[in-house]
């Protein structure tokens, strides 16, 4: 229950950014920029709920799948540490120079991004152990190839420097890490 209240106020917060006057878009600009906007409490207070998200997700698993999770669990739980920590690195200013604080806040982000989609990975793996998780299986391995694939789509762009394309990428990965924990959460509520 805690991953899924979590998940529902990083998304309410996520939400109410893309809504308030912020001059950013949900299409053309990354999530990590509101960080460096007046409006960085409400990105502080989605990353947060999300690593509280994270942090829920691997108890539950813990509790669901003992001694069949280690690795999954490791991988959740460094999602849910750097989710903690990425909003007080914030991003650089797009087209400015380059900070101490925006290369770890890129660092930080490639960490989430393979951290979420291997723990998505590893979570098929799993599934396919337990009796009852052949759905949570199939989608988890779905939704980790997706986040593969943006991943790769979003440094083929950013070599070919179009980065209207690149923001997009990361906003759909960013949804996919928003969403992953969130799906996660909701299984293993109705399976216990």
């Amino acid at each position: 229950m805690t991953c899924l209240a979590a998940t529902a106020v990083s998304v309410g917060a996520i939400v109410v950014l893309h809504v308030l006057p912020t001059g950013l878009s949900p299409m053309r600009n990354a999530v990590s920029q509101y960080g460096i906007t007046r409006y960085r409490l409400g990105y502080r207070i989605q990353t947060i709920a999300l690593a509280v998200a994270g942090a829920a997700a691997a108890v539950g698993l813990a509790e669901a799948a003992p001694g069949r999770a280690r690795a999954l669990i490791a991988l959740v739980i460094i999602f849910a540490l750097v989710r903690l920590v990425i909003s007080w690195f914030p991003m650089d200013e797009p087209g400015g120079e380059r900070t101490s604080h925006g290369s770890m806040h890129g660092l930080i982000a490639i960490v989430t991004f393979i951290a979420i989609a291997a723990a998505a990975g590893r979570l098929g793996s799993v599934a396919k152990q337990v009796p009852g998780w052949t759905t949570l299986a199939t989608v988890s391995s779905a939704i980790a190839w997706l986040m593969v694939a943006s991943l790769i789509a979003m440094m083929v762009v950013r070599h070919g420097a179009r980065v209207t394309h690149s923001t997009r990428t990361t906003s759909a990965r960013s949804s996919a890490c928003s969403i992953w924990p969130s799906w996660l959460g909701s299984f293993l509520s109705a399976s216990a």
